[in-house]
């Protein structure tokens, strides 16, 4: 994303390392302006856990 010139409002990083939720998150926007997330869990089974 980096190479196709991605601008994030938050780069990529590791949210709760060595915990249940741990996730790497990202935040950046599509070419209408809206703020998009994505996330990716370590456990996908947490995706929901509280």
């Amino acid at each position: 994303m980096r190479a196709a010139g991605v601008r994030f409002d938050i780069e990529p990083h590791r949210r709760f390392p060595g915990e249940p939720g741990e996730q790497w998150t990202m935040f950046f926007r599509d070419p209408a302006g809206n703020a998009l997330e994505f996330k990716s869990f370590r456990d996908e089974s947490m995706v929901f856990a509280r």
